[in-house]
């Protein structure tokens, strides 16, 4: 509060030590009190808006100068610095380049410290000003810096990364800028200097953010070379080695959904545990740390169907959003990273409650997406992992509110994806899967709707899978290009969409290794047009292939279990609607062995009795046609398999350790507490589910 009287008082007291000082009395300069009075002296001083007097500012820079030159130590040295700049910006007469000489810095220093300062507010600071007045500092002091000098290259990269802040957050065009100033920085750094890695960094960074912008693939590789530079020239003590370790994580990860080398996501991985583990709490580089780490490990699990690696994601992501500070720009995307990965994980093991902390991070992300309005890049990524979200919880409970929300936000994010992008076929894909999920809601509620979902889905699939030829996901827009084909066909009758359909199909699933995740989900589409044209046709070459992809299907344990049981299920029925008991007895084999895999143990007794209800007929069907081979026994076991399913992991966890507690008794110890704990769970999660 503004206490004019007072801050006339304080300002000749300080006034008075200061000539003291200047008199040989560091006493005067040095005594403890002389801080407690300029603290004051400022308070009182300071302005509503504010902002203190120059003169008072002068008087505080000058005894922490004298401060300093009396043997306060070197943090009296900047505080100094810092304020002999802010009066020099705003009365040039009175401080010269004597005072800053006196202190061993010359104006230029100032400028790089004081710019430096706010560019550090700016990283958790929404205000553009913060940024803005950042970057006006750090140009002139990059003006102001003699060429030759040891501090150039860090001002210069310290100014590129400002650039790129504000291009990525204020939707400027500066990111060529930030580019161009980064290779400088780099290009005046000298191989051995200690700045070398954050110019690296830095450069690689900006890099990275105009590949995402504008989606050009060498801006990526570009970014990586750099990345990979400055973790060669940052050793293992290194201040910046955990960060520049994350660093080339995150782009790996990123060449890795561009070109799909599984090299590169297992390297990211470790990468990027390594750098999450040497960060500790308060580092500023902590929480992206972590983020980095969360959206490698997602990314990998969607690829092997790795339960411990989504389990560590989704623990990753969680500890960025608490490790996030309270209005940090950043804040939005780690909502919707954490959004993303359970969502993931959902997908990967089917607990519902996955989905319902999905939703609720992805809403807390959304109600921030305003922050965002001028980063398109962070923007589309938010929207278009929001529809997915959406999408599937109005699947499973019917929501016709949610199906609408879904597509709208998906068309969003493809808007905002340019063509070229490597993001957007993943992002058109999303749209026509939320037009068909509309679609099929709207057909269901009234028994028709129109196909111009349907149509505006093809004509979106069909364009993406024209522009991204080479792109590793193609396979997944040729298939779901073909399910959308044939339920147009389905509703119109047009024989043409049927044919596309099937051709489509076929080149997905040509298209995919045995191992691969996407291979069930497309093995299922083509069985499912083939099966449309031997309805329509007759053609038992279609109804043999059917079966022969969903077979494959069935068998791809790389893909999620509830894609693999669905082909099992089409197999089985199929072949049976056909009288080829053999065949069906086989499909269903494979459907009942699969049934431990939708409720096994990581999921709670709640969730394992609803993946189970959905898949109740398998065991019957199975046994039906066990009977039609005459095969009693084999029958008797496929009832026994779909009842027992739990009953069995019950008892599992009885088996006899005798022996492994003679060979090692704290584990037997460790086994026995894993399994009363196991025990209290399933106890009151069965409690709970069937109170009434």
């Amino acid at each position: 509060m503004t206490d004019p009287a007072e801050a006339n008082v304080l300002l000749d007291a300080l006034r008075r030590r200061i000539h003291a000082g200047g008199e040989g009395d560091s006493r005067a300069l040095l005594d403890p009190s002389a801080l407690t009075e300029a603290d004051l002296l400022l308070q009182v001083s300071t302005t509503p808006d504010g902002t203190s007097p120059v003169e008072v500012v002068h008087a505080v820079a000058v005894l922490r100068a004298l401060r300093f030159l009396s043997g306060a130590g070197e943090e009296e040295r900047f505080v100094a610095l810092r304020l002999l700049t802010e009066v020099r910006l705003a009365s040039p007469e009175l401080v010269a380049d004597g005072m800053f000489a006196a202190l061993g810095a010359g104006f230029d220093d100032g400028l790089a410290l004081l710019g430096a300062d706010l560019l550090g507010q700016a990283r958790t600071h929404p205000d553009a000003d913060v940024l803005n007045r950042a970057v006006g500092l750090l140009e002139d002091a990059a003006r102001a810096t003699p060429e030759g000098s040891g501090n150039l290259a860090a001002r210069l990269s310290n100014l590129g990364l400002a650039y790129r802040m504000r291009a990525e957050r204020f939707g400027t065009d500066e990111l060529d800028r930030a580019v161009s100033t980064g290779a400088q920085a780099v290009s005046v750094c000298p191989p051995e200097a200690s700045d070398r890695p954050g110019c690296l960094a830095n450069f690689a960074d900006s890099l990275h953010a105009r590949f995402e912008r504008l989606g050009h693939l060498e801006d990526l590789e570009w970014a990586v070379s750099a990345h990979t530079a400055a973790v060669e020239a940052a050793p293992d003590e290194h201040p910046l080695r955990a960060t520049v370790l994350g660093k080339l994580g995150a782009a790996l990860t990123a060449r890795f959904l561009a070109e799909a080398s599984v090299d590169d996501i297992d390297v990211a991985v470790a990468l990027c545990e390594q750098a999450a583990s040497a960060a500790t709490p308060g580092d500023p580089f902590y929480a992206q740390n972590h983020t980095n780490l969360g959206i490698a490990r997602a990314v990998r699990a969607t690829l092997a169907n790795a339960r411990g690696d989504i389990e560590g994601a989704v623990a990753a992501c969680r500890e960025a959003v608490a490790a996030t500070v309270p209005g940090d720009p950043s804040a939005v995307i780690r909502w919707q990273n954490l959004a993303a990965t359970l969502h993931d994980r959902f997908e990967l093991l089917g607990a519902r409650d996955d989905l319902d902390g999905a939703t609720a991070a992805s809403r807390h992300a959304l109600r921030g997406q305003a922050l965002l309005a001028d980063d398109p890049v962070s923007l589309a990524v938010l929207l278009s992992n929001a529809s997915s979200i959406l999408r599937v919880r109005g699947d499973i409970e019917d929501d016709g509110d949610d199906l609408d929300l879904a597509a709208d936000t998906a068309r969003r994010a493809v808007e905002l994806s340019p063509p070229g992008h490597p993001s957007r076929a993943n992002r058109v894909r999303n749209y026509a899967t939320a037009l068909l999920s509309r679609f099929d809601h709207r057909h269901r509620m009234s028994g028709r709707a129109d196909t111009g979902d349907l149509t505006l889905a093809i004509t979106a699939l069909s364009q993406a899978a024209e522009e991204a030829l080479e792109h590793p996901n193609r396979a997944g827009d040729l298939s779901t290009l073909g399910l959308v084909l044939l339920r147009r066909f389905e509703h119109d009758g047009h024989p043409s969409d049927l044919q596309e359909a099937v051709r489509v199909c076929e080149e997905a699933v040509a298209a995919l290794p045995r191992r691969h995740p996407a291979l069930a989900g497309a093995a299922l589409n083509l069985g499912s047009v083939l099966r449309a044209r031997f309805d329509v046709e007759g053609d038992g070459d279609a109804a043999a292939t059917a079966v022969e992809a969903w077979k494959s299907g069935a068998g791809s344990t790389g893909s999620p279990v509830r894609l693999r049981l669905a082909c099992a299920r089409q197999w089985a029925e199929f072949a049976a609607q056909r009288g080829a008991w053999d065949s069906a007895a086989e499909g269903y084999g494979q459907a009942c062995a699969l049934l431990p895999l939708v409720a096994w143990r990581g999921l709670s007794r709640s969730d394992q009795e609803h993946g189970l209800m959905r898949q109740a007929p398998v065991a019957s069907e199975a046994a039906a046609v066990g009977l039609a081979t005459r095969d009693a026994e084999g029958a008797l076991r496929h009832l026994e398999q779909g009842r027992t399913v739990l009953w069995n992991q019950h008892l599992d966890l009885r088996d006899h350790t005798s022996s492994l507690r003679t060979l090692a008794p704290q584990l037997a110890q460790n086994l026995d507490e894993v399994r009363r704990a196991l025990d209290e769970v399933n106890s009151a999660t069965a409690s709970t589910s069937h109170r009434t």
